[in-house]
């Protein structure tokens, strides 16, 4: 499913069960702790939850059965993969890179560069000027 359609099947599943409940954003928006802003860029797909847990309280307080509450909670697990980065890929020796690139120890690739990172033991505090 492509990043777009994941995100606005969820939020028209939330949309869903706004309406279907009929109080304004910011009344189920108190109920469920959150603002009416964020209840509103959950609906029109402007975000995704970081956490199930709005949504499933949502559709409980909305009155869904098992079935609808599985159904959200996959459209959200698909619109809260679509709108993550893609994690880096972690190749030998502990190093990581983008798909496709290898590194050497020590040595994080991106964007065509190569940088090494000071081993922790090596990285001095920061002092104010004239202490």
């Amino acid at each position: 499913m492509p990043k777009d359609a994941a995100v606005e099947e969820f939020a028209r599943l939330v949309r869903a069960l706004k309406a279907r409940d009929g109080r304004s954003y910011e009344a189920l928006g108190r109920r469920l702790s959150v603002s009416a802003s964020t209840l509103h860029r959950y609906c029109s797909g402007a975000t995704v939850p970081e956490d199930f847990a709005v949504v499933d309280r949502l559709a409980a307080l909305c009155g869904a059965d098992e079935e609808e509450r599985r159904a959200v909670e996959e459209a959200w697990a698909a619109a809260d993969l679509a709108r993550r980065p893609p994690a880096p890929v972690t190749g030998h020796a502990g190093t990581t890179g983008t798909a496709g690139t290898t590194g050497t120890a020590g040595t994080t690739k991106t964007a065509g560069t190569a940088r090494t990172a000071a081993p922790e033991h090596a990285r001095v505090p920061r002092r104010a000027v004239g202490a």
